[in-house]
């Protein structure tokens, strides 16, 4: 059974991967046992102590099973409890382990919970303080896995009537994980039923909202998403390059339009793509989420400020996308493009002429969107297009320099999809660029999306092209005769 589909079950649960191997199983429990035949288990008391013991229901992941953590308590602060797993303090010596229980209580009390609490709001959100404690538990285990899952809080068979985290010990930023998943704890105590690449976006945001992503601000899985764009946006695999793109496109928001406007996601009553653009809108700003999505792509290509009110740019972060193709010579032809929706491709055409045309084919069930950087003698100029049908751009500068053409499958509309794991859909398109000779006005041919080669007769055309042509259209005309 794998991580997604078990995400798809729960509906609320937010992990954040320690990236290690896994572990042995420790307890396996029916889950239809009543409660009280396990010993072990008990509710919080309202006073605890340094020291104290108790039990608490986690859940394996890999395997898809409840068992029972023992653990010891070692620090108690102002907003938190710091239980570490006796299996991990087996691990690191009770010595070690009390020093991590108690820098992760500082930490805690000192920046995660103002900083989260101001970024997200109170942890109590609409559901309320479930156990009366204001503290948050945070359960160091010894599972490869960080996470919170909400059904710990409410009345149930396997809840542990608190609100809580889980934090693996191996982790490699244990800092940045708690603040990753008491963002968690904080939204999912408004509401139960936003799409991942919100939650999780915003959830990154967090640790750097929190001082927690050095490196100039780049979240550690951002290099794996700006290696791989065709990676769909909207739909959720739990891998680290999914993470890396929610982080990017919420440090976009925030610089676009403001930390308040992350801040008033957590409470907006529409979900997903389409509540992002709703909420856009009654904030005054005129934009849909096709719009945006193209907008980020391109300052995720060019980062460029100075131009179009910085649109196309990330002021706080130096990070540019690393997989493109390039043009060397046109025309260009790429008649199997393998898009996934919100999913894109850039290419880089090394010596533009100053009047060329970019066309791509219609996804089958979606819209074109192409993007067109380009720098010329008076600057760098955007064009953009979006199109349910062949997208035909024209493209006219002064001596350019450079351009970028992206390619991106999306929907008409923005997507209210509540459950959004899985690599999303694919289509395959066609992507055509070529010079154009604007004083001969020639006509732009029908672009199909089958093999067949598009017919251009636009500034001369080479005799392969017109022969590869010819060959392509009486092959198909003999295979239509069978």
């Amino acid at each position: 059974m794998n991580s997604s589909w078990i995400l798809l079950c729960f509906g609320l649960i937010a992990i954040n991967l320690a990236l290690v191997q896994p572990i042995p199983a420790h307890y396996d429990f029916d889950q239809n046992d009543s409660v009280s035949a396990h010993t072990p288990w008990k509710l919080p008391t309202p006073a605890q102590d340094v020291g104290d013991n108790r039990s608490f229901w986690a859940w394996e992941f890999y395997e898809a099973f409840w068992y029972l953590v023992d653990a010891y308590l070692l620090a108690i602060g102002n907003h938190c409890y710091i239980y570490i797993e006796d299996s991990v303090i087996a691990i690191l010596g009770e010595e070690e382990a009390t020093e991590r229980a108690e820098l992760y209580r500082d930490e805690f009390d000192t920046n995660i919970y103002p900083s989260v609490t101001d970024f997200a709001g109170n942890p109590n959100g609409t559901l309320g303080d479930i156990d009366g404690d204001p503290r948050i538990y945070i359960l160091v285990i010894e599972h490869r896995q960080s996470y919170y899952i909400q059904t710990h809080e409410n009345e149930g068979l396997h809840s542990n009537l608190c609100e809580m985290v889980y934090i693996c010990y191996r982790t490699h930023n244990v800092l940045n994980t708690i603040t990753h998943e008491f963002h968690h704890l904080v939204w999912f105590n408004y509401e139960f039923d936003e799409v991942h690449f919100i939650l999780e976006g915003l959830a990154e945001y967090a640790t750097h909202y929190a001082g927690y992503t050095p490196n100039h601000n780049m979240s550690t899985r951002v290099s794996d998403y700006i290696n791989d764009i065709n990676d769909s946006f909207i739909y959720f695999e739990v891998e680290a390059q999914d993470y890396g793109a929610s982080y990017l496109f919420a440090f976009y928001l925030a610089e676009q339009y403001g930390v308040q406007f992350l801040r008033d996601l957590v409470q907006h009553e529409d979900d997903g793509a389409f509540g992002m653009e709703t909420a856009l809108n009654e904030a005054g700003h005129n934009i849909s989420f096709n719009d945006l999505y193209l907008d980020w792509m391109t300052a995720l290509t060019i980062d460029e400020p100075g131009f179009a009110d910085d649109r196309y740019c990330l002021h706080d972060i130096d990070v540019t996308i690393q997989e493109y193709t390039t043009i060397d010579s046109l025309p260009y032809h790429e008649s199997t493009v393998s898009l996934y929706t919100y999913g894109s491709k850039v290419y880089q055409i090394t010596s533009p002429p100053d009047s060329f045309s970019v066309e791509m084919s219609q996804p089958a069930d979606g819209v074109a969107g192409l993007s067109v950087a380009y720098r010329d003698a008076h600057g760098w100029h955007v064009q953009q297009m979006q199109k349910q049908g062949r997208a035909i751009m024209n493209v006219s500068g002064d001596s350019i320099v450079t351009a970028h053409v992206i390619a991106s499958y999306l929907f008409a509309e923005a997507p209210m999809e509540r459950y959004d794991f899985g690599p999303g859909p694919q289509e395959t398109v066609q992507i055509l660029v070529y010079e154009r000779d604007e004083a001969t006005s020639t006509p732009i041919p029908t672009m199909t999306n089958n093999d067949q080669l598009p017919l251009i007769l636009a500034g001369g055309i080479s005799v392969t092209i017109m022969i590869t042509t010819l060959v392509l259209f009486l092959r198909r005309r003999t295979q239509n005769r069978e």
